[in-house]
């Protein structure tokens, strides 16, 4: 599953050059044009001149920042062409993100920093662009890298604009400017720049040393629908700016310790449905968390957080699997691991009862990157036992493959193929259960005419169709595994990725090795594990179950057509009573009927239901599903 934090500090410096372009001058007259480049030069010129914007190399603004009913302080330094940093503090959240030109960092809300020094294909291909389009290449009618072009005219919130489209050679970003036909105005923008695209609407025009600056911008994220408004109460145009200014910062003092020396060694966790569950003590209570590396940060579920009577900021719009999420924040008091006790930290909120109960699996809360990232993280799978070791002493001795790994919003990206001839760009996430590749890749390479099972998905966002595939082979870091289980979002729009990735590995991968996860070095080792490219127990029914609304029983979620599952008759809504006579009790849940629905092809049950307040026999045989 993903959570991502919709207030994205390093965006808000990139927004800043389009600031200083959004301008009017109500001395130039209306008049309808029909070439992209004349209508370029002149929203340029009603901007000062292109020398003068080109002239233009560091921009300072603050201001506020709202988002979620959350506001706070924003300050934000930038220096052309790639250089920049920016201050927020909005609600319980205070973040501060740069790039020196070299290297881009985070100093998250809970003072851990992280620096990335290395980037993928996609990263570098489109900071390439940014720095391009920031020293204006694309108004050079004779650029051989961008193309300008009109797509005619639109009214952007009852103003008749120009829309002018920017695509270019070196990766498939499009940016499209919405100038106003009367003042050429720039009303609007969008950037279409994978998962982060977004629209942004510009006013409160004023005038600052020659150039016209919108002191008002409203951002809109297309994954998320969530609004960021920023309101700038200064503006400076090339003002001195101290180089040490974009280096990242000092990291503030572990939050954490362990209980002995400088590790954490071989503490149990259960892999349960293929998601990892570790045991966090709160007051000495235990509870059940999932392992999250696609977490952008550490989440408690709300009810939880209702009953500590913890109290909660913001509704925020998150990314989760199937869609979108409502977050708040709070600060959850001090925890212990078996080996480690943290501080009180910020965290995130939402609603998980839904995904508790399809899962079955009584938990609290998901530990994301701001917790992993403190740590060298070594995991187990087929023992099932979990490592954290201090970064600062770890060395590793094993012989497994190191890949050197880029961070892209605090998730590793890495690289593999599918099937022998499919490579690319997939992110590696300990928190999916299955391996999902792209639904519009799946669609063009044929794979969604493959022979499958549909299933229903359902992550931190919503509830989603999935279809389920044996795919030939995967090969990453010189390991090759045949016929892994292969998902891809079906019958609808895929939620989780853009053209930018291939997909997103997730434990049916990962669970044949050893994995190391090292933030700190920017590197993931893999070791063969003890089932390494060996069968898992999958299901033979098609029959997908969960618990009911209160936890009173097991029912029926979702029946997968085609299967032993739908030719018993089982429909959607019935309870689970009995198997071969024994009684289905609450707290047997919905993993051990799992457990029965996976045994061997042949496997003959005979299943009572309560559908509808009546009582129905179902003979249920199990078979190969694919």
């Amino acid at each position: 599953m993903r959570l991502r934090d919709s207030v994205s500090a390093r965006k808000t410096a990139a927004i800043a050059a389009l600031m200083v372009l959004a301008v009017f001058v109500s001395t130039l007259p209306a008049q309808e044009m029909d070439d992209a480049y004349e209508i370029l030069d002149n929203y340029f010129e009603a901007s000062g001149g292109l020398e003068r914007l080109k002239a233009e190399r560091t921009q300072y603004f603050e201001g506020n920042i709202s988002v979620a009913g959350m506001q706070g302080p924003i300050r934000v330094w930038a220096e052309k062409p790639d250089r920049s940093r920016a201050e927020v503090q909005i609600g319980p959240l205070n973040i501060t993100e740069g790039d020196n030109g070299e290297v881009r960092w985070v100093l998250d809300t809970n003072g851990k920093l992280q620096v990335i020094t290395r980037s993928d294909e996609v990263t570098l291909k489109r900071d390439e662009v940014d720095r391009r389009m920031a020293e204006y290449e694309y108004a050079d009618r004779g650029s051989d890298v961008f193309s300008v072009a009109l797509d005619g005219t639109e009214e952007v919130e009852g103003t008749e604009c120009y829309v002018i489209s920017i695509s270019n050679t070196i990766n498939i970003d499009r940016h499209f400017y919405y100038i106003s036909i009367d003042g050429f105005r720039l009303e609007k923008s969008v950037a279409l720049v994978g998962e982060n695209s977004s629209d942004t609407y510009y006013g409160d025009y004023r005038e600052v040393d020659g150039l016209v600056v919108a002191f008002y911008s409203r951002e809109i994220q297309h994954a998320t629908g969530q609004p960021q408004v920023v309101e700038l109460t200064m503006y400076e145009s090339n003002p001195a700016v101290d180089p040490g200014r974009f280096e990242p910062p000092e990291e503030g003092d572990k939050d954490y310790r362990f209980t002995s020396g400088d590790a954490a060694e071989d503490m149990p966790f259960r892999f349960i449905e293929n998601h990892l569950f570790i045991p966090v003590f709160i007051d000495g209570i235990e509870h059940m968390w999932i392992l999250d590396t696609g977490a952008g940060m550490s989440v408690i579920d709300k009810a939880f957080a209702d009953n500590m009577g913890l109290e909660m900021e913001g509704n925020l719009k998150g990314r989760g699997a199937g869609g979108t999420v409502d977050v708040s924040f709070t600060e959850l008091p001090p925890f212990e691991l078996e080996g480690i006790s943290f501080d009180a930290q910020k965290v995130a909120v939402i609603d998980m009862a839904e995904l508790i109960r399809r899962l079955g699996v009584e938990m609290t809360g998901i530990l994301g990157f701001d917790f992993l990232s403190r740590f060298v993280t070594k995991i187990d799978y087929a023992n099932e036992l979990i490592s954290f070791y201090d970064p600062e002493s770890f060395t590793y001795t094993g012989g497994g493959t190191r890949l050197d790994a880029h961070i892209e919003e605090g998730v590793f990206e890495t690289a593999a193929t599918l099937d022998g001839r499919h490579s690319g760009t997939w992110l590696f996430d300990i928190g999916a259960g299955t391996t999902h590749l792209d639904a519009n890749y799946a669609r063009r390479e044929g794979y969604a005419g493959k022979n499958g099972v549909l299933k229903m998905g359902h992550g931190a966002g919503n509830e989603y169709q999935l279809k389920l595939i044996k795919a030939e082979s995967m090969e990453f870091a010189g390991f090759a595994l045949d016929e892994p289980d292969l998902s891809f979002s079906y019958g609808g729009t895929d939620t989780n990725f853009t053209a930018d990735r291939l997909g997103m590995m997730g434990n049916s991968i990962f669970r044949n090795f050893i994995v190391y996860v090292d933030y700190a070095n920017e590197q993931v080792i893999l070791e063969k594990g003890d089932k390494f490219n060996q069968p898992w127990p999958e299901d033979h029914s098609g029959l997908s179950v969960g618990w009911t609304v209160g936890h009173g029983g097991v029912e029926v979620m979702y029946v997968s057509p085609g299967t032993p599952a739908e030719r018993a008759g089982f429909e959607k809504g019935d309870i689970l009573k009995s198997v071969d006579g024994r009684v289905i009790e609450p707290e047997d849940g919905p993993l051990a009927v799992r457990r029965q629905l996976r045994e061997a092809p042949g496997t003959d049950y005979e299943i009572v239901v309560d559908r509808a307040g009546s009582e129905k026999k179902m003979r249920l045989k199990l078979a190969d599903l694919f």
